[in-house]
C-alpha cells in the first residue's frame, strides 16, 4: 500500500489538489483526519478520541472502525492503529493508494516519517497575497468554526511557516512541492508530474471526475463553497476588496524575508569557467549567487530561476553589468608592469573616476597615450587605409583597426561588436562623403559608453585567470577569433555560439544601449504566449534554433540578435519648447507621483490644488523633462539645464482627462500616464477595499492625450504586487500590458510603474526584459544619477506635503 500526504498551508488549494488526485481509479481519499495535528500537538492533548469520534462517526460514515481505539496506548501504536485503518478502507475499494489531506500536518512531518519510513509528501504552494486573503476572509466570516487569534499577523506568520518547512524538502526524493497557480494554468502536465511521483499512470478523467470528490472531500464547509467549480485562473483577486493599500504594503514588507530564506543559493569563482546553474528545483524560482574573485567575495547577483536553471551567459552578463568595475581593477593591479608601476597606481585610484575610464578606453582602443577628451574628439586625424562602403550598414570590432570610410550618404550605421559580440547599432554622420576612423571610434565611445567596459570584462575576463601578459584588447580580438570560429550548430544567426540549442530567442527591442536593452534574460517558457505577443507588436526578430532533442524550450531576450528598422509611427509630442533658467541645473530630479485630480474624490488632489502647484512650479521656473532627457544625463553625469521636474499620475483615472489635462496644457507642462492595460475603459477594481468605484479613461481619450504629448506606460496588466509572484507571474504581468497599450497606441512603450511601489532585483530585472527602460517606485526621494533606471524613486504627492516634499 502507497501512503501519501498532501499538506502545505490553509486555503492554498489542497482541497482542490485533493479532489483532482483522488479522481485517480487508484486512489483513495478522506476529509481532513487531523489525526497527527491531534496525537502530537501538545495543546491538543486529550482532544484526539474526541476528533477521532468525529472523524470516523460524522465524517466517513464509519463508527464501527473506532471498536480498536485505545487512547491509552503509546503513540506508535496509535500510529499503527490509524494507519492500519486507513490501509483497510483502501483495500475494501481495491486501491493502491491512500492519500491523507490534512494542513496542518505541515508541521510533523519529521514524526510522520519517523513512524512511516516508506510515506510521500505533496505539498501545495500557493501566492501569498491570494492565500493570506483568503485565510484573513475565512476566518473573519467565520470564526466560531475557525477559533480565536487569526488576527491579520497570524495569517502571515501560517503563509511563511508553511512556506519556509516546504522548501526544505525541496530536494527530498519522496517530497514533491507543486504551485496552486501552475495547477491551474496547466492542469494536465502538472497533474501527470504528480502522478509519476505517486507512481501510477495520469487518467484523463481525473479531469472531469474530481467535481463529485470535492464536493464528498470538503463536508460542506462554508470556506469551501464553489471548490466544485471548473479549475481555471481567477482573475479576481480577492485581496483587492479585503486588504487597503497600506496593509498590502504591510504584508508585503512582512513576507519580504522568506523570498531570501528559499532562494537557490551558490557560489561562483569568477575567475573560472562560468557553468549553467542546472538542477534547481522547478518550486524555486530565484537565485542568490555569491560571487568570488581569486577566492574574496566580490558580491551577490540575484536572477529569476526559469525552467529549473540559470543559463550561464545570462549570469556573466549580470555580473558583468554589476560588477564590471572591481573586476576590471583587480584585472589592471595584476597586469601592471614593474616599469610603469607608479603611472598605473596613480590611475587605479577611485574606481569611478576619470582616470580609471581614461585607462580603460586606452586599453580598449590601444591608445596608451591618449588623454581621456582625446577618444570623443572626432577631428583627430590619423595615418590609416580608406575603405569605399557601397551600403549603409557596416560591422566593426572594437578589437580591430579602424579604416576611414568613403560612401555617397548623408549617414551610416555601424553594427559595434565587442569581442564578436554584438552590443548595438551606433549611427554616425557623414561629411563630404568621408567618415574618419577616430570619428568611427568617438561616436562608438559616446553612444555606448559604460556598456563597452560591461561588454569587455564579460567577454574577456569573465570565466578567464585574471593573470597573464595579454592586454584587454589583445583578449578581446582572441575572443572575436573564437567567436568567428565557432560550427554552425552553435551559432544561430545573430546569437555567436551564446544561446543553447533548444532555445527561443526573442531579438533586441529599440533603445539606447546600456539600459535593459542590453541586458541578457532567460524568460519563463510558460509566459512565452504572451512575450510572442509583445515582440510580435514590437517588431522585435524571434528566432527559433532547431533541435534535435525534445527537451523543454528555453526562452531567452538575446540583445545580440539585432533588428535594424522600429515598427512604430511615433507621434511626436505637441510640447512648447521650454524656456530654462540658465542660473539653475537640476542634478537630483524630482520624479512626482499623483492619483487622482477630483473635486470630491478620496484622497484625490483637488484641481484647485493641482492648479495652485502647477502655478507654483512655473513661478519657480520648473520645466517638464523626458525619461530620455533624465536617461542622457545619466549616462554623461551631466545635470539637466535649469529646473526639471518629471509629472507622473497613476491609474488613468477619467478625471485625469477631465481635470488635469487641461491644467497641465495650461501651464506648458505635460506627464506620463500609468494604465493598468485590463482595466482600461473600466473601473478601478483594485482599490475596492479603500476607495470608491469610479470610471478609468478608455482608448478614445488615451489616444488624444497621446496626440496631444502625454506620454503612457504600464502599471501591469492586472495591478498585483510583483515581488509575491513567480517569474511566470511577473513576466505575464509585464508582456501583456506592453501588448495591450502597443497595440493601440501604436508606440513604444518604455515605462513601467510597479503596482504598490513594490520592486526588488528579480521583479527589476524581468519587467526589463519584458520590454520596459525605466521603472519607477513609491521610493520617496529625488531622483539622483547612481539610481538604477529600473528602480526610479518617486515622490507621491498630496494637497498637504507638495511644497515639503519638494523641500521648498
Amino acid at each position: 500500500m502507497k501512503r501519501i500526504f498532501l499538506l502545505g498551508c490553509p486555503r492554498s488549494g489542497t482541497t482542490m489538489l485533493q479532489s483532482l488526485l483522488a479522481a485517480h481509479p487508484e486512489v483513495i481519499s478522506f476529509p481532513e483526519s487531523k489525526f497527527f495535528h491531534y496525537l502530537l500537538y501538545n495543546k491538543f492533548a486529550g482532544k484526539l478520541p474526541g476528533r477521532m469520534e468525529a472523524f470516523f462517526k460524522d465524517e466517513i460514515n464509519r463508527p464501527e472502525l473506532l471498536q480498536d481505539f485505545d487512547d491509552s496506548q503509546t503513540v506508535a501504536t496509535k500510529v499503527s492503529w490509524f494507519v492500519g485503518v486507513l490501509d483497510g478502507l483502501a483495500a475494501e475499494q481495491n486501491k493502491s493508494i491512500w492519500l491523507e489531506k490534512t494542513p496542518e500536518h505541515i508541521y510533523f512531518i519529521e514524526d510522520i516519517q519517523r513512524f512511516l519510513p516508506d510515506a510521500k509528501f505533496i505539498h501545495i504552494l500557493r501566492n501569498s497575497m491570494d492565500t493570506i486573503a483568503s485565510l484573513h476572509e475565512a476566518t473573519r466570516s467565520f470564526h466560531d468554526l475557525w477559533g480565536p487569534g487569526w488576527d491579520l499577523n497570524h495569517c502571515i506568520t501560517r503563509w511563511k511557516e508553511a512556506m519556509l518547512i516546504s522548501h526544505k524538502y525541496a530536494k527530498k526524493s519522496n517530497h514533491i512541492l507543486v504551485n496552486y497557480e501552475e495547477i491551474v494554468d496547466n492542469k494536465v502536465k502538472k497533474i501527470k508530474n504528480i502522478c509519476d511521483f505517486m507512481g501510477v499512470a495520469y487518467d484523463e478523467k481525473m479531469l472531469k471526475l474530481y467535481q463529485e470528490k470535492a464536493v464528498n472531500l470538503s463536508l460542506n464547509l462554508p470556506w469551501h463553497q464553489g471548490i466544485e467549480r471548473e479549475v481555471e485562473s481567477n482573475k479576481n483577486h480577492k485581496y483587492h476588496k479585503i486588504f487597503t493599500k497600506n496593509e498590502i504594503k504591510y504584508i508585503l514588507d512582512k513576507i519580504k524575508r522568506v523570498k531570501g530564506e528559499i532562494a537557490w543559493k551558490v557560489t561562483v569563482e569568477v575567475s573560472e569557467p562560468i557553468s549553467d546553474i542546472c538542477d534547481i528545483p522547478q518550486i524555486c524560482d530565484r537565485l542568490c549567487c555569491t560571487l568570488q574573485l581569486e577566492g574574496t567575495k566580490l558580491g551577490i547577483v540575484e536572477l529569476p530561476v526559469c525552467d529549473g536553471m540559470v543559463a550561464a551567459s545570462v549570469l556573466a552578463d549580470a555580473v558583468s553589468a554589476q560588477f564590471a568595475w572591481p573586476i576590471l581593477d583587480r584585472f589592471f593591479q595584476r597586469n601592471r608592469s614593474e616599469k610603469g608601476n607608479r603611472l598605473w597606481e596613480s590611475l587605479l585610484g577611485s574606481l569611478h573616476n576619470k582616470n580609471h575610464w581614461t585607462l580603460f578606453l586606452q586599453e580598449l582602443w590601444g591608445r596608451p597615450h591618449w588623454h581621456l577628451e582625446d577618444f570623443y574628439k572626432p577631428e583627430i586625424a590619423e595615418e590609416v587605409a580608406t575603405i569605399t562602403l557601397e551600403k549603409d550598414l557596416i560591422v566593426l570590432e572594437v578589437s580591430e583597426d579602424f579604416a576611414n570610410i568613403q560612401v555617397e550618404l548623408c549617414e551610416i550605421d555601424v553594427l559595434v561588436k565587442v569581442g564578436g559580440v554584438a552590443v548595438g547599432i551606433v549611427s554616425v554622420a557623414v561629411e563630404n562623403n568621408f567618415v574618419s576612423a577616430q570619428k568611427l571610434r568617438s561616436t562608438i565611445t559616446r553612444n555606448s559608453g559604460f556598456e563597452l567596459c560591461v561588454a569587455t570584462v564579460r567577454e574577456a575576463l569573465l570565466g578567464k585567470p585574471i593573470n597573464g601578459k595579454q592586454s584587454l584588447r589583445s583578449r578581446l580580438a582572441s575572443c572575436a577569433k573564437q567567436r568567428s570560429d565557432l560550427p554552425d550548430s552553435l551559432n544561430a544567426p545573430g546569437a555567436g555560439g551564446i544561446y543553447p540549442p533548444n532555445a527561443v530567442m526573442f531579438g533586441r527591442r529599440s533603445g539606447a544601449i546600456g539600459t535593459s536593452v542590453s541586458r541578457r534574460a532567460a524568460l519563463p517558457a510558460a509566459a512565452l504566449r504572451e512575450i510572442a505577443s509583445a515582440a510580435a507588436i514590437a517588431g522585435q526578430t524571434t528566432m527559433e534554433i532547431a533541435s534535435e532533442n525534445e527537451f523543454p524550450k528555453q526562452v531567452f531576450y538575446a540583445p545580440e540578435i539585432i533588428g535594424r528598422k522600429s515598427p512604430y509611427g511615433e507621434v511626436s509630442p505637441s510640447v512648447k519648447p521650454q524656456v530654462f533658467d540658465n542660473h539653475s541645473v537640476t542634478q537630483r530630479l524630482p520624479i512626482l507621483a499623483y492619483r487622482r485630480i477630483s473635486p470630491d474624490g478620496l484622497d484625490a488632489v483637488t484641481p484647485q490644488v493641482l492648479e495652485q502647484q502647477l502655478q507654483y512650479l512655473k513661478d519657480r521656473a520648473y520645466y517638464s523633462a523626458s525619461w530620455e532627457d533624465w536617461r542622457s544625463a545619466k549616462l554623461d553625469k551631466t545635470p539637466l539645464p535649469g529646473k526639471a521636474v518629471l509629472l507622473t499620475f497613476d491609474g488613468g483615472y477619467l478625471d485625469f482627462f477631465q481635470y488635469a489635462w487641461p491644467l497641465l496644457k495650461r501651464f506648458d507642462f505635460t506627464a506620463t500616464v500609468f494604465l493598468v492595460a485590463e482595466s482600461i475603459g473600466k473601473t478601478n477594481s483594485w482599490e475596492k477595499a479603500e476607495f470608491e468605484e469610479v470610471q478609468l479613461m478608455g482608448w478614445q481619450e488615451i489616444r488624444q492625450l497621446r496626440d496631444a504629448g502625454i506620454e503612457f506606460g504600464s502599471m501591469s496588466a492586472t495591478y498585483q504586487p510583483l515581488t509575491a509572484l513567480s517569474p511566470t507571474e511577473i513576466v505575464r504581468e509585464g508582456a501583456k500590458s506592453r501588448a495591450i497599450l502597443e497595440r493601440e497606441l501604436e508606440k513604444s512603450v518604455k515605462c513601467f510603474a510597479y503596482p504598490y511601489g513594490d520592486v526588488d532585483p528579480i521583479v527589476a530585472h524581468l519587467i526589463g526584459a519584458t520590454g520596459y527602460t525605466f521603472g519607477v517606485s513609491y521610493r520617496s526621494n529625488f531622483s539622483s544619477f547612481d539610481d538604477d533606471l529600473l528602480s526610479l524613486p518617486r515622490i507621491q504627492v498630496t494637497a498637504e506635503n507638495f511644497l515639503w516634499q519638494l523641500g521648498l
